[in-house]
């Protein structure tokens, strides 16, 4: 392979968008001939897809072997890696129409206590299946983030829990379950993004804490899943450590910045590789995240992240339009002049290369034998299938969890007030309540974003239940994409309107008027300390996706309707430690 190869073997572009100007939002369906053109031409290692990229069954696969043909077509003829983000939960890029959505991984982590990791195993495997059906080489998960931080803005419920053991037993989990079915999985974020109040889309957070407490409870589940089920691919955290590195770069306007984890020698080279002997791909997280873009130029972000060990950088630039087509070659070059002036080694890159094909040759990705029409119908055949389904329900189930001692069995007859975040949420929790309930219970769906609390006054009036729910904290660009939404998360309304001491007001005139009150903590549990004076009984989801949205309707809700009606047991356990 030429350098210009080899550097193009280590980028991974977003494909996200594509259309007339920079500022294009028309998602990419169909591979444009520029594109093709640009992954023939430069012999691009990898892309990245989300929701806005998938639409249907046979245009997804469409998509993903167009792409590997256009790989095909390029001088060395080296297969794509294809990835996407499915960690389940709200991380879920995949149709939910048609794909099966698990729970998330602290909905796992609840399930511990009666399943151990087999339900985990089991979902990451039905995941893999369904994502390899569709043409998906790459997973970017599992996330083995340790998530002591209650105020942790983008991991929190993507974390199986607060404690490092069980964190790094689901997370060896879900790396044998996908890749056992040829999926890469990604073990993110290294060396751990748990205990951080800030968001790395949104600004560049700092962990200070010192070499030994990083030693028992961040790095713990990265070095034992490494030393038991090395992954294909360790992402990095776009953090600072100071204790694991203290060495300053120069960023885009002169100032020191403390190298991050994606840039730092030390980390990366020494400690993910040298002590802890990772000897697969390490991936950048998305480098045009705020931790990244808004310290250092693109150029200069990708040879630092290149300089300090990594092999693949992710999203490195966009491509929207015909004008950014020169962007990716650009870049290629400027990398390329790094090696011949000296701040990058040829030698090193090269090894990272043939890391990148050694990994593609060992899952076998050139093959393609089978013809398409062949591999719709087996898609068709395993994509939200209904063993898959069955399983999906059963996560939800086992998952949910009694939080406190105090528990209710509630009146089957009579009204019952749902008054939770979003009306689609209560309406999917109502619509479970009347298919699994007696006909005689009367339901009212309401939301204090919705309803003036005048309203739900005398709605909880004639109303003998209060099933009040919260979200929090409130969901991060992670969960809705990535830094195109941006403009989404600034406007969200959920958690803004939906004021917490507002609803614990609600509940509490709702309990002192005579009312059984329940709250349900449908993400991560801590929000269940506000209510714990208010409610009789306190259920967390650790979920509030909808499956579908016509009628509303989830395995989550249903499990919840099945707990509420006294049809189900509570059988999962608290993943968290200081909930209550």
């Amino acid at each position: 392979m030429t350098l210009e190869q080899q550097i193009a073997q280590k980028l991974m572009l977003d494909l996200r968008y594509f259309g007339t100007t920079p500022q294009t939002r028309t998602p990419m369906r169909t591979l444009p001939p520029e594109l093709a053109a640009l992954i023939a031409d430069t012999g691009l290692g990898g892309v990245i897809l989300f929701a806005e990229n998938l639409q249907e069954p046979e245009q997804i696969l469409t998509l993903t072997d167009d792409l590997q043909l256009a790989s095909a077509a390029s001088e060395s003829g080296v297969p794509l890696l294809i990835s996407v983000d499915q960690e389940g939960g709200r991380v879920c890029r995949t149709p939910r129409s048609f794909t099966t959505a698990f729970a998330g991984n602290m909905a796992l982590g609840a399930t511990d206590e009666r399943h151990g990791d087999g339900l985990t195993l089991a979902s990451a495997a039905a995941m893999a299946t369904e994502l390899s059906a569709l043409g998906f080489n790459v997973n970017h998960a599992p996330c083995v983030d340790v998530n002591n931080n209650p105020d942790n803005p983008v991991i929190n419920v993507r974390a199986f829990g607060d404690d490092p053991e069980l964190v790094a037993r689901h997370g060896e989990a879900q790396v044998l379950g996908l890749e056992e079915a040829g999926v890469i999985a990604t073990l993110k974020h290294f060396p751990g993004h748990g205990d951080t109040c800030v968001d790395s889309h949104t600004g560049l957070p700092r962990v200070d804490h010192g070499r030994p407490r990083l030693h028992d409870i961040e790095l713990k589940p990265f070095a034992d899943i490494i030393a038991r089920q090395p992954p294909g691919m360790v992402m990095t955290a776009h953090v600072q450590y100071p204790a694991l590195d203290s060495t300053e770069l120069t960023g885009r306007h002169g100032e020191a910045v403390l190298a991050p984890a994606t840039m730092s020698r030390a980390i990366i080279t020494d400690l993910l590789r040298g002590q802890l002997g990772y000897q697969g791909v390490v991936i950048t997280d998305a480098m045009d995240m705020a931790g990244i873009s808004d310290y250092f130029e693109p150029l200069e972000a990708v040879i630092q992240a290149f300089h300090a060990g990594v092999d693949i950088a992710l999203m490195p630039l966009r491509v929207r339009c015909p004008a950014d087509l020169q962007r990716l070659p650009a870049l290629i070059g400027g990398v390329a002049d790094a090696v011949t002036d000296g701040r990058l080694c040829p030698q090193a890159l090269a090894v990272s290369a043939r890391r990148i094909l050694d990994l593609k040759w060992r899952f076998n990705l050139g093959s393609r034998s089978a013809p398409r029409a062949e591999r719709l119908e087996w898609a068709d055949s395993v994509l939200g299938c209904e063993q898959h389904r069955l399983l999906e329900q059963q996560l939800a189930q086992a998952s949910i969890t009694q939080v406190g001692t105090a528990s209710a069995s509630l009146p089957q007859t009579g009204s019952w007030l749902v008054l939770l975040p979003e009306l689609a949420q209560g309406q999917a929790l109502a619509s479970a309540l009347r298919r699994f309930g007696p006909p005689e219970l009367q339901l009212l769906v309401m939301s204090p974003r919705h309803h003036q609390d005048g309203v739900i006054r005398a709605a909880m009036a004639a109303s003998h239940v209060v099933i009040g729910g919260y979200v929090s904290p409130r969901q991060s660009v992670a969960e809705l994409g990535g830094m195109d939404d941006m403009a989404r998360l600034t406007e969200q309304q959920l958690i803004n309107a939906h004021d917490p001491l507002r609803l614990k007001g609600l509940m509490k005139e709702a309990r002192e008027t005579g009312k059984w009150v329940v709250h349900l903590s449908l993400r991560a549990p801590y929000d269940c300390r506000l209510f714990a004076k208010e409610a009789h009984w306190m259920l967390a989801s650790y979920a509030y996706h909808l499956d579908q949205t016509s009628p509303p309707q989830s395995a989550s809700f249903d499990a919840l309707a099945k707990v509420l009606l006294g049809q189900a047991a509570p059988q999962g356990s608290l993943p968290l430690k200081e909930v209550l």
